[in-house]
């Protein structure tokens, strides 16, 4: 059923106010199941009436990308229904999958207003810009935990249930997305506004490094570049890659002499996975299933493969694998064919870049609930699935 009439201004900012909340909302959201139902009440009930009743007003998506992913979508089903070793009930992978559509579908109806869109995204930057900018305050001149390398590994806004993301690599790819955010909204911005924005991009970025997760600096400085790239002017460009480099290998060096450059124990951990792949790499071991990979030095066992690339083949097989490297290389080729004039393909560029190169070994899962990790894929995923539709997608102002 689609209704004649346009679609309803207040129902596309309730879905701006429900993406805001998904966003911004992990820092000072502090109940996990308020979080959820707070998103599914401002975001996906909104989403899913668009979808029903408001056909005709779906933003147009990449018919390429959109074609992947549904292949995506179904052979995750089909694994979910139909492998034994999934774990949960059939229905729970579907509302999952559902919610995925809802999310594109939703991020694709606000991007059709750009006064709106922009709004939505200095809103989330300014607002975790200052829980950001609050925690490294409280940790270097309250707490006093030091500067020196690694003394300390931010998670948390310390003594505070807000922004405690409990884990220091969940936190850094969260402000890893802010701070890309940022520095893409701080290129497009002026006045006041590029100022904010600039701020936001250090003080996420400085919280990304109190982290040391590196494999998340990496995957910032590969994102950085990318947004610079292609914003930047052939010219401009070079001369600021000249003056990078340097200071790239300088860093690279100290990081070799502070101890910084170890694998953390992922060598084993993909060794232990290569050693099982004659069980999996057809049929997978189903949707949501556990490695359970144990060290015997460190008496640890882990329930994922730390790479979303090994997780993804561990628990839909090799068809799984391929599907989702199909669908992120039919992304960035959307993207970088749109990534002129003055759109947010470059923004989805950017944090697709920063999704390749974090999912080698800190980021393993894409199809849960709603949280960061949902943030870290789905939301470039979504950018790029609407702006590499071309000039042909409908804009409302």
């Amino acid at each position: 059923m689609s209704l004649p009439w346009s679609f309803p201004e207040p129902l596309r900012v309730l879905l701006a106010l429900g993406l805001y909340l998904q966003l911004a909302g992990v820092c000072f959201i502090v109940d996990g199941s308020r979080y959820a139902t707070i998103t599914n009440i401002t975001l996906f009930a909104p989403a899913l009436v668009a979808l029903v009743f408001f056909r005709q007003s779906w933003p147009p998506f990449n018919k390429a990308a959109f074609g992947v992913l549904l292949a995506l979508c179904a052979w995750v089903a089909f694994v979910a229904v139909f492998n034994e070793g999934s774990v949960g009930k059939p229905w729970r992978w579907l509302r999952l999958l559902l919610y995925v559509g809802l999310y594109v579908v939703a991020i694709g109806l606000v991007m059709q207003s750009e006064t709106l869109w922009r709004a939505l995204l200095l809103s989330v930057v300014s607002t975790a810009a200052v829980f950001a900018w609050l925690s490294l305050f409280q940790a270097l001149f309250i707490d006093n935990r030091g500067f020196g390398f690694r003394e300390f590994r931010l998670d948390s806004w310390a003594g505070h249930e807000m922004a405690d993301f409990e884990n220091p690599i969940v936190s850094a790819l969260y402000f890893g997305v802010i701070a890309i955010m940022a520095l893409c909204l701080s290129l497009r911005e002026k006045g006041g506004l590029k100022l904010l924005s600039i701020l936001a991009f250090i003080g996420a970025s400085a919280y990304c490094y109190f982290t040391y997760s590196r494999g998340v600096w990496v995957g910032l400085l590969a994102a950085v570049m990318t947004c610079l790239a292609v914003s930047l002017t052939a010219r401009q460009f070079r001369l600021l890659l000249w003056g990078f480099l340097p200071l790239t290998l300088a860093g690279l060096f100290l990081l070799g002499t502070a101890g910084g450059i170890d694998a953390s124990y992922r060598d084993e951990i993909f060794w232990q996975w290569w050693s099982r792949i004659g069980t999996f790499w057809l049929w997978g071991a189903g949707a949501g299933g556990d490695p359970n990979i144990c060290i015997e030095g460190i008496q640890r066992c882990f329930n994922q493969a730390h790479s979303l690339y090994l997780q993804i083949f561990y628990e839909y097989g090799i068809p799984g694998l391929l599907l989702l490297l199909v669908l992120i290389a039919a992304l960035l080729l959307a993207g970088w064919r749109h990534r002129s004039g003055q759109n947010f393909a470059p923004l989805g560029l950017a944090l697709m870049v920063f999704v390749i190169v974090v999912s080698v070994a800190n980021y393993y899962v894409i199809f849960l609930r709603p949280g960061v990790f949902w943030i870290v894929f789905w939301l470039p995923a979504a950018i790029l699935l609407c702006e590499g539709a071309g000039s042909g997608r409908s804009e409302v102002r």
